[in-house]
């Protein structure tokens, strides 16, 4: 792609010039390689979506991965892409018309042109193909993602925005296309707080006014399609998200209260999570600032996922050994035997979050030191040293613990030293 490729766009009224940082190369590879798709298939194909909103948005790196839709079948032209390039493969072709390629490391999704009529309160919608790419575009949730560019032989077309939304980038405004569309699909609140945070947006006030009018129907979604809600709010933990920001738009639009109530997450509390953390990091960060009985109950009634769940769960062990630290003298021993079993990232987390320098303290030592620490043999060894089977295995383990955290223990050798001493002693 070269400068020219952006010429029909500074025509739109958008002030584009062309940099290698914006896309990465493996994007516009898989760009090309679309645009050439559907100039040999006579196929009429546009980017849609994210990435034509960040590039709109002259974004000095834009990691959003393309979306393409197309006026025609979409699993019929991912499966042409995937014979006819060598790196291109398919990864999954659906009935509702929507498809999804690996382009050299590059994932897109492919759907074909429709739009959406919600017959039913929280269902998915009945789809009807068309040939209109604005009347796809139509069906859109907000303005700033309702915008296409059309893909031709030589790169990129023109931009198609039939509802302003490159004004609504350049302001920083999230604005809703239709003034039902929060009541056609909850989600669009989760998605638009998320996108909200990540780029410094705020919504308009009829937007706003829409949202606060809309939760009812969110808290019923979570009844009705509670697993659609969970793939919508586990987003919001991704690592480049701005979990601060997002969590702060969602309480002062009555969002956060839906999904965890009386939540109360201070000024700034995610900052400290490390930018590489995991979403699963991310996540019992954001468990531990909640009423953990509120997290539970939003575990069961999102029904996520077994890690999910036991994320929550070892939270709660980790935030109870902490709240013990801020009072009263936890034991190097007592400690490790509380957190043995609770995940590095949720130690990570709630070091990160905890309030208090002493429980912080303690949680780091652990994590430096102590979660190191095992003894070298266990309750058969101790038996064929000839330990008779009873309390007194766990008892010889704790106490070889002890040592070996006191640091008067190193080795396997000086363990069964010390349990032949406590033999020889009866």
């Amino acid at each position: 792609m070269s400068n020219q490729t952006y010429e029909n766009l500074h025509s739109k009224g958008v002030s584009l010039s062309y940099d290698a940082r914006w896309l990465p190369e493996a994007s516009i590879h898989a760009i090309e390689t679309i645009a050439r798709a559907a100039s040999k298939h006579a196929t009429e194909a546009y980017l849609v979506g994210g990435i034509v909103r960040d590039i709109v948005a002259r974004l000095p790196r834009i990691i959003t991965a393309p979306d393409v839709t197309i006026i025609g079948e979409a699993a019929s032209f991912a499966q042409a892409l995937a014979v006819e390039n060598t790196d291109c493969s398919l990864i999954s072709a659906s009935q509702h018309h929507t498809a999804k390629v690996k382009i050299g490391p590059v994932t897109v999704d492919i759907a074909s042109a429709r739009t959406d009529v919600y017959e039913a309160w929280g269902s998915l919608p009945r789809i009807t193909l068309v040939n209109d790419i604005e009347a796809d575009l139509r069906r859109r949730d907000f303005t700033v993602n309702a915008m296409a560019i059309h893909l031709t032989p030589t790169g990129l077309g023109d931009l198609i925005d039939p509802h302003d939304g490159r004004i609504d980038v350049a302001n920083k405004i999230m604005r809703v296309i239709r003034e039902n569309s929060f009541a056609e699909d909850p989600l669009r609140m989760l998605r638009g707080v998320r996108i909200a945070a990540r780029y410094g947006y705020i919504f308009d006030n009829d937007t706003g006014k829409s949202i606060g009018g809309s939760l009812d129907h969110l808290s019923k979604m979570c009844v009705v399609s509670p697993q659609r809600v969970f793939n919508e709010f586990r987003l919001w933990f991704r690592p480049h998200e701005d979990l601060d920001a997002l969590t702060e738009i969602a309480a002062q639009n009555g969002i956060l209260n839906i999904l965890v109530s009386d939540a109360n997450f201070r000024d700034g509390v995610f900052r400290r999570l490390s930018p590489c953390g995991t979403e699963m990091e991310r996540f019992s960060a954001f468990a531990y600032m909640a009423p953990m009985d509120v997290m539970i109950d939003l575990a069961k009634r999102l029904r996520m996922p077994s890690d999910w769940c036991a994320i929550v769960n070892e939270t709660y062990i980790a935030r109870g050994v902490a709240e013990r630290c801020r009072s009263e003298l936890v034991t190097d021993v007592e400690l490790w035997r509380s957190l043995a079993d609770v995940r590095d990232e949720v130690i990570r987390a709630a070091i990160s979050v905890e309030s208090s320098t002493v429980a912080s303290r303690r949680l780091v030592d652990y994590k430096t030191r102590l979660c190191k620490m095992r003894t070298a043999l266990n309750g058969d060894d101790l038996i064929a040293l000839g330990i008779a089977q009873g309390p007194m295995i766990g008892q010889l383990l704790d106490a070889l613990l002890k040592l070996r955290i006191d640091g008067s223990i190193a080795t396997a050798d000086e363990e069964r030293a010390y349990v032949m001493r406590h033999l020889s002693d009866g």
